[in-house]
């Protein structure tokens, strides 16, 4: 089980802690969505063209977000930084009193760092967003500090799960938060250079990207230190940890973030994490639909002329040399573009149908049953299942779309039109409106 199919299992709890509420259809239908939606993630490369080509269409997207919450925490001052620098400063003694050891020392020399940390964002608050933007590779942590800030983060792991008093746990959390968001800061610029190895690491990104993006306007409302609660340096741990090469949530985590997310944004875990999937597919087919509208215009110029030069040679008997060779080279090469067209056209539909499911999918794991019979989508509760187990075969076995029997095919087609309005809304409003 890969890593956002283990959110399958955490969804599947939590759905059968509230089946009472619910008819059990609605709740099996809940539990196939949450796992097609984690095995089109982890085997998107069956489904699509692969991440390398979705990462394309939406990178400039990805970038413009990035530069948003870039600006965004340079023009706005941080109030509590100051009051956060002293209060870290004076309770360093008492945060490694526990012991005289060298763990004492190790939390000691993370705690500075951390106040160094917090230094450096007081000073980068005071430059001008131009200036901003000039320093934005010097703004991040290099190689050798990105190790040095992962060897405090463990520490400061350690120190909150076995040593520090809990009077002393939200300045300790808040010196770990510092901490781990210039560890996340770092961490995703080089994955967003990089570009992501497959879907899983490209929703782990963005994933990041939001709860960062979560986590700075929390730190830039805030007015004092405690006005940051501790759900809001969680959001940034969370993050640190997502982007990791091996990411880490617990299930205990998931619950708490899943909790969070509803409380505050009114969107679950898993369709928070998995509608950048369907986003991204969605701007894929977009991509590929402009692609095809402009190959089409080369091609119908090239069958016009192929046309009426054929009728030239058939009256005349016979063309000049140059409009006899431009003649055999379109005889050759208009057959060629229209294979090529027609191979085009048939990607794009294949993966809008992918996207509609998705869409789908994504829908029964956000609303309650209610609100989809109001809907008139109630059908998702006994097609859902249906299609889920369907696509999870087709990414398990690699089976291709047209080798499904027309009966599967009518299914998947059926369940895909009647969501892909809502999926390109969602795109827009992930990609476009975010950026």
């Amino acid at each position: 089980m890969g890593f956002f199919s283990s959110l399958g299992s955490f969804v599947s709890s939590a759905v059968s802690s509230v089946a009472s509420a619910a008819s059990s259809a609605w709740s099996a239908a809940k539990e196939w969505a949450g796992a097609a939606m984690g095995w089109m993630a982890e085997k998107a490369e069956g489904f699509v063209d692969g991440v390398k080509k979705a990462w394309q269409v939406v990178k400039p997207h990805i970038d413009k977000i990035r530069m948003g919450l870039r600006a965004a925490a340079e023009a706005v001052p941080i109030p509590w930084l100051k009051t956060a620098l002293s209060m870290l400063d004076k309770g360093i003694g008492a945060l490694t009193a526990f012991e005289n050891s060298p763990i004492a020392k190790k939390v000691d020399a993370a705690i500075k760092w951390s106040i160094e940390m917090a230094k450096r964002w007081q000073a980068g608050r005071k430059q001008t967003e131009a200036q901003a933007e000039a320093q934005e590779i010097d703004d991040l942590l290099d190689e050798t500090e990105l190790a040095q800030a992962k060897r405090h983060q463990e520490t400061f792991r350690f120190a909150e799960r076995e040593v520090v008093p809990e009077e002393q746990r939200h300045q300790m959390e808040l010196a770990a938060a510092i901490n781990d968001f210039e560890v996340a800061k770092a961490d995703m610029a080089k994955a967003i250079a990089a570009g992501p190895a497959d879907f899983e690491h490209y929703l782990r990104l963005r994933a990041t990207q939001k709860l960062m993006k979560m986590a700075d306007k929390a730190f830039r409302a805030a007015q004092s230190v405690d006005d940051l609660s501790a759900d809001d340096l969680f959001l940034v741990r969370i993050a640190s940890d997502l982007i990791k090469d091996k990411p880490e949530l617990s299930r205990e985590a998931a619950a708490r973030l899943d909790r969070l997310l509803t409380e505050r944004y009114n969107k679950k875990l898993q369709p928070f994490v998995f509608e950048e999937l369907v986003a991204s597919w969605a701007k894929r087919a977009e991509a590929l639909g402009n692609q095809w509208s402009l190959d089409n215009l080369v091609h119908a110029k090239d069958t016009m002329l192929l046309k009426n030069l054929t009728i030239a040679r058939d009256i005349q008997g016979e063309l000049s040399p140059e409009e006899a060779a431009m003649l055999a080279e379109l005889e050759q090469r208009v057959p060629q573009e229209k294979g090529k067209l027609d191979a085009l056209a048939q990607n794009q539909r294949d993966i809008q149908r992918y996207v509609g499911a998705a869409e789908g999918f994504l829908q029964l794991l956000e609303k309650t049953p209610e609100q989809l019979e109001a809907e008139d989508r109630d059908f998702l509760q006994e097609d859902g299942p249906a299609v889920g187990k369907l696509l999870i075969e087709c990414a398990d076995k690699e089976i291709a779309f047209n080798q499904l029997s027309d009966e599967e095919k009518a299914l998947i087609n059926d369940f895909a039109n009647a969501f892909r309005k809502d999926s390109q809304q969602r795109m827009k409003e992930i990609l476009e409106v975010a950026a």
